[in-house]
């Protein structure tokens, strides 16, 4: 460590939701891509209620367009298809969900062969630049459970207290969606990275400290201010789970880097 510079001594508090609730929810971005498409209905193989579905984005034909004429082309597609348009997928312009209607249960036999003739119609059609029939992605139930000593005490993470009031992560864990393989980079007055939390998934390659100009960003404690906000951001997003110590990060699977480059005491960054 640079001459001069002291170690900070860690703080016993838990990591607090309202002082980095910016980068919890920069680090649940990471965890995003994963999320999408795991929600579903019942059904023995995914499907809801009425049966398979399908998801098709199809683009304007020449000399037609507009939202009005995809719609109706939607429709029609479905109906040849022996589907029904369930209508446009959120904000995806062009993208359909096609559904089988309700009371439509087939024995599996049959079912194949009814997928079949789905595929045949949307993979011969001009219009369908792409189509993939829907399914949910099942898991065994598990529960979660580490045995860091400030964990019960995220309940932004998982809330025992009031179920369903927390940020619903717990779920991507269980399918191994931890952040790993990306970097984090938390730009503020340093990462004490050498703390048994962060140190196992500190990135040195993405760090650096702009005020000294040296690539170690060990915050700089003073008599007003110890510096520790950019610790705690970093144990937000990365803190290493069970190791017995402090507590968990929300994707705690990734690196995290660290830039220091705010005025010590003072929290301004540099011109």
């Amino acid at each position: 460590m640079p001459k001069g510079r002291q170690k900070v001594p860690h703080l016993d508090a838990p990591l607090g939701l309202p002082t980095c609730l910016w980068l919890e929810l920069a680090g649940l971005l990471l965890l995003a891509p994963w999320v999408m498409g795991l929600a579903g209905t019942g059904g023995p193989h995914g499907h809801g209620p009425g049966g398979p579905s399908w998801a098709v984005h199809l683009e304007s034909l020449e000399g037609e367009g507009e939202e009005e004429t995809l719609e109706q082309q939607a429709d029609a597609l479905a109906q040849a298809a022996g589907l029904v348009n369930a209508g446009r997928i959120g904000e995806l312009q062009g993208h359909y969900l096609f559904v089988q209607p309700a009371g439509h249960r087939l024995a599996l036999e049959m079912e194949a062969i009814r997928r079949q003739q789905v595929e045949a119609v949307l993979a011969g059609h001009e219009a369908v630049r792409w189509h993939s029939e829907q399914r949910l992605l099942r898991r065994a139930k598990r529960s979660v459970h580490f045995n860091d000593p400030k964990y019960p005490q995220q309940w932004h993470l998982n809330n025992r207290r009031i179920p369903g009031r927390d940020i619903n992560v717990t779920g991507v864990w269980e399918r191994n969606v931890t952040g790993r393989g990306v970097t984090v980079v938390v730009v503020d007055d340093g990462v004490e990275h050498t703390i048994q939390d962060i140190a196992p998934n500190y990135s040195p390659e993405g760090s650096y400290d702009l005020n000294s100009n040296d690539p170690d960003p060990m915050p700089h404690p003073d008599v007003e201010n110890g510096n520790h906000h950019g610790t705690r951001c970093a144990g937000e997003i990365a803190a290493v789970p069970n190791n017995s110590f402090c507590a968990v990060g929300v994707a705690y699977g990734s690196r995290i880097a660290g830039n220091l480059c705010l005025q010590p005491s003072v929290g301004k960054l540099l011109p």
